[in-house]
């Protein structure tokens, strides 16, 4: 849901996000919407809306804009980050014939490269103060819960769940951190196959963060529901979503700290189930623990295939 709504309400790159100039949905109370959303999920735990860029968080803790704070790094909207790069290489006469778009921008004073700077402060100054209708809707949605008080009243501890940068992202060494297996007793059968389990998982897991995007597992033609075969993405998050149910660490330090992933291994499905080839693993992702098919995971690539089939196809609430 966070993610639709940083998709579509709101513009920017590496160094954050603004929410989009659309008086269209502002009319429509959209970005109230927005801001109770947000709410909403920062109430349930997230994930938290760690998007915006720091002078829009410091507005809406403040209810004032430090205009000095302000740069070119702001601008977000396409059609006047290409302004700004036409001015800066533009001359005498190119420069002309940006008039019309320089003055609906504000800029009141001369237009010529001798006041290139003053132009470009003047659109930088537009491009964040024609946003702040927008954010104050956003704030207004935020009253949900009580959010936006305590968002004004611990400005610095609430910044990590709305700026850029401030808060990771789930990564292999936290989940790996987080395993829990129940083993069996000590030198026993049972003991070696569980151990070699956990090798597979951890290896698993640390294979999706080496990979930039992820890893591209081919499912058979006999599993994939499209004809031919069918190559899917896993990566950090979206195996940590089926696990868990989220794809993200958790919000307070106390729960980060206590966050633990327990894992369980059934050694009987043989008998309960008679001859079979195939076993999928239960999650269960609110009490975040899983229960791996030990018979049906004797190599890294079994595991591999059987893990992603079951992330793949395992997403509705049952039992593959």
């Amino acid at each position: 849901m966070v993610t639709g709504i940083q998709s579509r309400f709101f513009l920017g790159g590496d160094n954050g996000k603004t929410p989009k100039y659309s008086m269209t949905d502002m009319d429509k109370h959209h970005f109230k919407t927005v801001g109770e959303i947000l709410a909403v999920s920062i109430a349930q735990g997230g994930p938290p809306p760690n998007f915006f860029m720091d002078w829009c968080y410091n507005y809406m803790s403040t209810g004032e804009l430090d205009q000095e704070a302000i740069t070119e790094m702001a601008v977000t909207d396409p059609e006047l980050i290409d302004l700004i790069q036409e001015i800066r290489a533009a001359d005498n006469t190119s420069l002309m014939e940006c008039t019309d778009r320089i003055l609906s921008c504000g800029y009141t004073g001369p237009v010529s490269i001798e006041k290139r700077e003053d132009i470009l402060r003047s659109i930088v100054l537009y491009s964040t103060v024609r946003l702040l209708p927008m954010l104050q809707q956003i704030c207004s949605g935020m009253k949900l819960y009580g959010l936006l008080s305590l968002v004004q009243k611990e400005k610095d501890i609430c910044r990590q769940l709305f700026v850029l940068g401030s808060f990771s992202k789930v990564d292999a060494d936290f989940l790996v951190k987080s395993l829990s297996p129940v083993f069996s007793e000590k030198g026993t059968m049972r003991r070696q196959r569980e151990c070699r389990v956990v090798n597979f998982l951890q290896d698993f897991i640390q294979d999706m963060e080496d990979e930039e995007d992820g890893i591209n597992t081919v499912l058979p033609e006999s599993v994939a529901e499209d004809e031919g075969d069918k190559e899917v993405l896993i990566n950090v998050g979206k195996f940590c979503q089926w696990l868990t149910g989220q794809a993200h660490i958790p919000l307070s330090h106390a729960d980060r700290e206590g966050f633990s992933i327990t894992i369980e291994f059934d050694h009987d499905c043989q008998v309960r189930y008679g001859t079979h080839s195939i076993c999928y693993p239960i999650v269960n992702a609110c009490s975040c623990s899983v229960t791996f098919p030990v018979a049906h995971l004797t190599t890294q690539e079994e595991f591999r295939r059987v893990i992603a089939q079951a992330i793949t196809y395992g997403y509705d609430f049952g039992r593959s």
